[in-house]
């Protein structure tokens, strides 16, 4: 018994000589939770900084700016290459693209070809997309790849469309309303309105 009574006595004379002892430092008790608190906040805010801007990154749009990365460093800020185009749009939208063209572009239908190519044309795409009256290529692009194009300005509008506003320079520029849709996992441009702007 006088064992026990020696150990709670020593036990207690130990708890209260460390949280009183001498050392003046002992004394004073610091606000709860400062020092983690603190850590904890700015550990809470860098971890909620990364969240938002990896929620805020925008896949439609990373992918609509990578198609303007210049493949070298003598070209400019952003180009746009040719042989990519078929790539970046559904086989359906190539399709309607090359059907507009044939009829508002460069053609070989003669005169009196003219009206049924652009009767079938309409029967076929009206039901689909919105119909180009004009030559219109994807981004209103020239006959040859872009490579020092000004300015390239991207915004979303919807979930699948967005804003891609264009400065190829010598006074071309593009507005484009572009509507992606994903294929296999892919996006892929399935319609672009063109306008050209001054």
């Amino acid at each position: 018994m006088r064992a026990k009574t020696l150990l709670v006595l020593l036990a207690i004379y130990f708890v209260t000589t460390g949280c009183t002892g001498s050392n003046p430092k002992n004394n004073t008790v610091e606000p709860a939770g400062d020092s983690l608190t603190t850590k904890s906040r700015a550990d809470t805010t860098k971890a909620s900084d990364q969240v938002k801007s990896t929620t805020e990154l925008d896949p439609g749009k990373v992918w609509l700016e990578r198609i303007f990365h210049c493949n070298d460093d003598q070209s400019g800020k952003y180009c746009y290459y040719l042989d990519k185009e078929e790539a970046l749009c559904t086989a359906r939208f190539m399709e309607f693209l090359t059907d507009a063209n044939e009829i508002y572009g460069p053609s070989n239908l003669t005169d009196a070809e003219l009206p049924g190519a652009e009767a079938r044309y309409k029967a076929k795409w009206g039901e689909i997309y919105p119909l180009y009256t004009q030559e219109m290529w994807l981004f209103g692009r020239g006959n040859d790849d872009a490579l020092a194009i000004n300015t390239v300005e991207i915004k979303k509008l919807s979930t699948d469309k967005y804003s891609v506003f264009i400065n190829y320079g010598d006074n071309i520029k593009t507005q484009n309303e572009v509507r992606l849709v994903l294929e296999n996992g892919n996006y892929k441009i399935d319609y672009c309105r063109t306008s050209f702007v001054q």
